[in-house]
């Protein structure tokens, strides 16, 4: 198994039963509302390395992306997006904080993101 197959397509399966586009990684158009998991830094952190087995802190961004139109219901959308991803993550997985809003644009799109780290385990 790969940190692919074992840990991002896993996440990103979870997080599609959320009304959002899910990305594992960055797309190459924007959408919204959509999802994106993003390596985290550091992304791996060693924790055991014993021979055979090589064990590591997987570290991510999983970014929440909605449109920018209106200031006041673009955060509401935001909040909402982030509370749902939150509950969505599956067991196995150490939640940390939600970043602070950014605004972001994209050719002629106008978002508003904000960034929730996780990380989990990966042994091979």
């Amino acid at each position: 198994m790969t940190i692919e197959s074992a840990i991002r397509t896993p996440l990103q399966t979870a997080l599609s039963t959320i009304a959002a586009n899910v990305y594992n990684g960055i797309p190459e158009a924007m959408t919204s509302p959509s999802i994106c998991l993003i390596p985290d830094a550091p992304y791996l952190e060693s924790v055991l390395i014993n021979g055979s087995t090589t064990k590591v802190k997987v570290n991510l961004t999983v970014t929440g992306v909605v449109a920018y139109m209106n200031n006041a219901a673009a955060l509401d959308n935001l909040e909402q997006l982030m509370i749902d991803i939150i509950s969505t993550m599956p067991n196995g997985y150490v939640v940390g904080n939600v970043n602070q809003p950014q605004p972001l644009e994209v050719g002629a799109g106008k978002y508003l993101t904000a960034d929730l780290q996780v990380s989990t385990y990966y042994t091979n």
